[in-house]
């Protein structure tokens, strides 16, 4: 399963399909580096921007225009200087507090993935979340703290999961993200059971 149109947070740029936003559109070198979150927000809020008919006041879908958008959100989901913004929960703050300036009740949806294992979802709770997610046709924000044994994924990182597929030969979920104009894949209980930190995923409720 897909969210609805995986096109909107596609960008045209220099003959090149790039999937997703690329937090090297900030301007300054703090912000490049620690851009992550407030850039899957972006991704997230213009997506839903696009299906409840320009609720936000964010208009176009050039690089230009997304660069703007990244700068509002920044202000809202601010990551913090040693660490960014390295949870769930400061990704929802941040972002219900860009909803309520702009008087929009939209709600974070959110399941968290510990760092110790032993208090981790089993793997069909986190699938459930995504396919709920997904369902509601909103992309869901991935916040990977470390990547395990998935060599595709980069630790200490937010990226964008916009489909989830189930392979039946190998008896696998697989997950594909928007990353900074990549495109990709991982096994979501690899990771689950191999990443050191955990992370986490968050989506929007309309």
């Amino acid at each position: 399963m897909e969210v609805k149109h995986p096109e909107w947070l596609q960008i045209q740029s220099d003959n090149q399909t790039l999937y997703g936003y690329n937090q090297e559109w900030y301007k300054t070198s703090f912000q490049r580096t620690r851009g992550c979150g407030p850039t899957a927000a972006a991704m997230l809020l213009l997506y839903l921007n696009r299906r409840v008919k320009e609720a936000l006041p964010y208009q176009g879908h050039s690089i230009p225009a997304i660069t703007k958008v990244l700068e509002d959100v920044w202000n809202f989901v601010t990551p913090g200087w040693l660490l960014g913004l390295n949870s769930t929960n400061k990704f929802c703050r941040g972002t219900e507090a860009l909803l309520r300036h702009y008087r929009l009740a939209w709600q974070c949806q959110v399941l968290s993935i510990p760092m110790f294992r032993s208090s981790r979802p089993p793997l069909m709770k986190v699938v459930k979340f995504l396919e709920e997610g997904i369902a509601s046709d909103c992309p869901i924000a991935f916040l990977n703290l470390h990547k395990g044994r998935e060599n595709a994924l980069e630790s200490w990182h937010w990226i964008v999961l916009i489909a989830l597929s189930y392979d039946k030969e190998q008896k696998r979920y697989i997950a594909t993200c928007y990353d900074g104009g990549r495109l990709v894949t991982f096994d979501v209980a690899i990771w689950l059971e191999t990443s050191k930190f955990g992370g986490g995923f968050v989506y929007m409720k309309v």
